[in-house]
């Protein structure tokens, strides 16, 4: 794999290219009008992290540090990675020629895209998504009886209130 400071996009395009001409060459999963793109890896927790468009999938993918704990886990694993907007489960990987991977599948099969610049568009919208921080929602105001009980109440408004409504 690539320098551990170096963004592996190429090298992951060039694994998954060999892979779409070799053992994805002819399957009827193939759409004929994508190609391979690696979108958006960026560092995260010292790990890559982006978008791998392929004509048979596109994928979210973590590729490990030498620090990571799942690096020596075998393919299939389940393993779960915290963004700022969540966490997601991913699915343990391996290419001989990259190594082992986390994926976490968007698209599959890829027939909803007519053309690159659709899927990469898809893509980026993903990554915009998982690297913004959820923002907790303000509390729905309360209906009814509740509402008043939880409404703040004015020296005026509770002596009005044991009063019948005459303050």
């Amino acid at each position: 794999m690539a320098e551990d400071s170096e963004n592996p996009s190429r090298f992951l395009e060039d694994v998954f290219r060999h892979i779409s001409a070799t053992r994805m060459a002819g399957v009827g999963l193939v759409n004929p009008a994508l190609a391979v793109e690696a979108v958006g890896f960026r560092r995260c927790d010292n790990e890559w992290v982006g978008v791998l468009i392929t004509p048979w999938f596109m994928s979210l993918i973590c590729l490990p540090s030498p620090a990571s704990t799942w690096y020596d886990v075998g393919s299939g694993t389940r393993r779960e990675r915290t963004f700022p907007s969540g966490t997601y489960e991913f699915l343990t990987a391996q290419e001989e020629e990259l190594g082992p991977y986390l994926t976490s599948s968007l698209f599959s099969p890829m027939f909803d895209f007519a053309t690159m610049d659709q899927a990469r568009e898809v893509a980026a919208a993903v990554l915009g998504e998982v690297f913004t921080p959820v923002t907790p929602e303000p509390p729905a105001p309360a209906e009814g009886l509740n509402a008043k009980l939880e409404a703040p109440v004015s020296r005026r408004g509770f002596l009005g209130a044991l009063l019948g409504g005459k303050a």
